[in-house]
């Protein structure tokens, strides 16, 4: 497993957990007991904590001759930019229409607060098709190989 592997496998595992974590806000944010209510953000320092160090630790070459990049790693991120990045616009897309046909039926159930939290999912989702893009194309590259 090379350095881009290492690095979308724990982009994967902690978007992971910071999708987990970020679902359970709103529940928490409108819950009555103030314990309930501080627990996710606790999780979610906890998790940037993981991810500050994931990055620290997979930086370190495992030994001096290996590689930091090669043509297939660049064809590979290249091909994992354009798939989030479709993702992205799908995302904007339906959060700008979704929310629309919403209030256009007269209908008001989403409070303002929840659009910080969409966004953050939205980013988090785009992370999750980056890392997930990434592992798929290294799987098959090297089932081809052999």
């Amino acid at each position: 497993m090379n350095k881009t592997q290492k690095g979308a496998l724990a982009v994967l595992v902690i978007t992971i957990v910071l999708l987990i974590f970020s679902i359970t806000i709103p529940i928490a944010w409108f819950n009555e007991k103030i314990t309930l209510r501080i627990l996710p953000l606790v999780f979610l320092v906890l998790a940037y904590i993981a991810m500050g160090l994931s990055v620290i630790l997979f930086r370190r070459k495992q030994s001096p001759s290996e590689v930091d990049y090669d043509e297939r790693d660049i064809a590979i991120k290249q091909k994992a930019i354009f798939a989030s990045y479709i993702t992205l616009w799908i995302l904007v897309f339906l959060a700008c229409t979704i929310p629309f046909r919403i209030f256009s039926l007269h209908i008001q159930i989403i409070p303002v607060s929840l659009l910080p939290i969409a966004l953050f999912l939205m980013f988090l989702i785009v992370m999750l098709v980056y890392s997930l893009t990434i592992l798929i194309h290294y799987g098959r590259k090297e089932k081809n190989n052999e």
